[in-house]
């Protein structure tokens, strides 16, 4: 379907179920269970156990709200904001996200401005493949993100890359180290040169986690499983070499362009990947 934002569609392929915006692939399901097998949702579960508490939590882009499911069904207060009501349509119907959670229509930065609540931790998952929209990666908005943080809060940020190193992942390091006294980088994919996700977290107190919580060696899937995912992220955890790195800010900011250079890498391998599968919506 054609929304006022973009193009949706939602496609099955063996067991699996996949969100689709704009091309590029944005939640990925067991369709049986509905459970998420994405490892970069995985690996925001992390910032869970950085806090060791459930808080209050918002999360900026809805998908197919495999994030929102796993922190409401570990007690945590979220509230989400989704600026396209079809996207919602969309995770309720295939994706089994509960009608009645807390969801907002509007533009993530604007929420943020209305907004009197203060969080434990903002996760901003709007930055996909196709399009990361300047005005949420800046030292403006990043500033904004904090005003609206608790104490000790922690700012996450699902972004899609080519290589750890990639400049647009060093580019949001640095202009996050302008905001926050912490910055840290979880990476997901392997080899550390190509297509994949990282989460970036920021936050002004230590980003620390007691080695141990992770550990699960002994699980015979573990290779394949969530746990695998954060212990991977966290043992390669790093901080991108920002010297040189551009600041993005509201009145220079060129992330939409080199994010069209990740956007063609995407899509070369999505047709190979999910050619047999059948598409629903």
């Amino acid at each position: 379907m054609q929304s006022a934002y973009a193009e949706i569609r939602v496609m099955d392929l063996d067991d699996s179920r996949f969100l689709i915006i704009d091309g590029g692939i944005h939640s990925a399901v067991s369709k049986t269970t509905q459970e998420n097998i994405l490892p970069y949702v995985w690996v925001l579960d992390i910032v869970k156990n950085i806090k060791n508490y459930a808080d209050d939590m918002l999360l900026i882009g809805l998908g197919g709200g495999s994030v929102l499911k796993s922190y409401y069904a570990d007690n945590w207060d979220v509230d989400a904001v989704e600026i396209d009501p079809a996207v919602t349509e969309t995770a309720i119907k295939y994706f089994g996200l509960i009608p009645s959670l807390n969801i907002h229509h509007n533009d993530g930065r604007e929420f943020l401005k209305i907004s009197s609540k203060n969080y434990g931790v903002i996760i901003i998952d709007a930055f996909g493949s196709s399009s990361i929209p300047f005005h949420l990666t800046t030292v403006e908005s990043f500033g904004l993100a904090k005003s609206k943080l608790k104490k000790g809060g922690i700012l996450a940020l699902n972004v899609e890359s080519v290589g750890w190193d990639d400049i647009i992942v060093g580019s949001i390091a640095a202009t996050l180290q302008e905001v926050f006294s912490n910055v840290t980088v979880l990476p997901t994919a392997e080899p550390p040169n190509v297509l994949g996700n990282v989460i970036i977290l920021a936050s002004d107190s230590p980003l620390e986690l007691k080695e141990e919580f992770l550990r699960d060696y002994w699980n015979p899937g573990y290779r394949f499983s969530a746990n695998y995912e954060k212990n991977h992220a966290w043992d390669n955890r790093f901080m991108p070499d920002i010297g040189k790195a551009k600041i993005l800010t509201d009145d220079l900011n060129p992330v939409e362009i080199w994010s069209e250079r990740i956007n063609l890498q995407a899509r070369k391998g999505l047709h190979d990947y999910l050619g047999s599968g059948s598409f629903l919506w």
